[in-house]
């Protein structure tokens, strides 16, 4: 009698998700029935796709907001109190016009803190201070995240932030951890310089790190080159950001010797892993979406129902998987 109850709760669910995401639901369908010839999962998902696409219609953590403002970030990061810092912020505020003097003569970034692919490198004193301010205000007429429903830049207030400009002079290295809980399961690590390099790292049974000898979507170029010591102590800090989500990616910086905060990503490349459509693939078996804010904090009394069938079929497949 209960697993036919969850099922019509299941079949009411589904048809508010799709309302509620049409677009991204839509997307995703054209991607997974090409690798699968199946619609995608989304009241009970498995891949980590179908995952992202439920984190954005059903699991509105009130963090995700937090992490995904740069600003509130970094407040959030120094009251954990990470030893691994992010870049200074030098200024912040709604008018690049009012970004101070000294601070075009220094090597900085002016960014949007709400959004995505909003960076301005200023490594020198600009030319033509006038154009720049321009594109930083743009940034401020932006909203992120509403065609891909990406639910947690819909209540970010719109802000630029300077930050400073970390190894102007020198080839920079960026870490991006992906995280299930404590446990990173890969990271990728791209090397800047006269010739981009990209290398994904994966963890294997052992709890080691093994390069794999793929192409990745930053360059077809593998770095053979030894992993810089600064990202073990990224690893570190990846975990301890990680523990507090059920999946999260951590960015970080390096010169190969200090690292650095970057940015913490709430729904990689607008809700999808590159390896996402493989059954196997280490992003599906880790990611556990009983340890959800959905499923772990108290939701109001109408979504009680669809949270406890839930919890119950995510059970049944685990038992499933343990019995092979």
């Amino acid at each position: 009698m209960q697993r036919y109850l969850d099922r019509l709760i299941f079949r009411i669910v589904k048809l508010w998700i799709i309302a509620t995401v049409f677009p991204a639901w839509r997307e995703l369908c054209q991607r997974h029935k090409a690798a699968h010839f199946l619609p995608p999962r989304v009241v009970v998902p498995q891949w980590g796709d179908e995952k992202f696409l439920w984190r954005k219609a059903i699991d509105h953590n009130p963090l995700f907001a937090t992490v995904t403002d740069k600003i509130a970030a970094k407040e959030w990061a120094a009251q954990q109190g990470f030893t691994i810092k992010p870049p200074q912020t030098l200024w912040t505020g709604t008018d690049a016009n009012l970004i101070p003097d000294a601070l075009w003569e220094r090597p900085i970034y002016i960014k949007g803190a709400h959004g995505w692919r909003m960076n301005i490198p200023v490594l020198t004193p600009p030319a033509d201070r006038a154009a720049i301010i321009a594109q930083a205000n743009a940034f401020l007429q932006q909203e992120h995240g509403r065609r891909t429903r990406q639910w947690a830049y819909k209540p970010l207030p719109r802000r630029l932030i300077v930050e400073e400009a970390l190894f102007p002079d020198r080839d920079l290295i960026e870490v991006k951890y992906f995280t299930f809980g404590a446990v990173v399961e890969q990271f990728l690590v791209t090397r800047h310089g006269d010739d981009t390099t990209s290398t994904m790292w994966v963890r294997d049974p052992e709890g080691d790190y093994v390069m794999r000898d793929i192409a990745t979507m930053h360059s077809s170029t593998r770095d053979r080159l030894p992993l810089p010591p600064a990202v073990k102590a990224g690893l570190k800090m990846a975990e301890d950001i990680g523990a507090a989500f059920d999946h999260i990616r951590v960015d970080a910086m390096t010169d190969g010797e200090t690292m650095y905060l970057g940015e913490i990503t709430v729904y990689n490349l607008s809700g999808r892993f590159v390896q996402g459509m493989e059954a196997d693939a280490p992003v599906n078996r880790s990611w556990d979406l009983r340890n959800s804010w959905f499923l772990t904090a108290k939701q109001p009394w109408y979504w009680r129902p669809y949270a406890n069938a839930l919890r119950r079929a995510l059970n049944r497949q685990d038992a499933r998987r343990n019995k092979r």
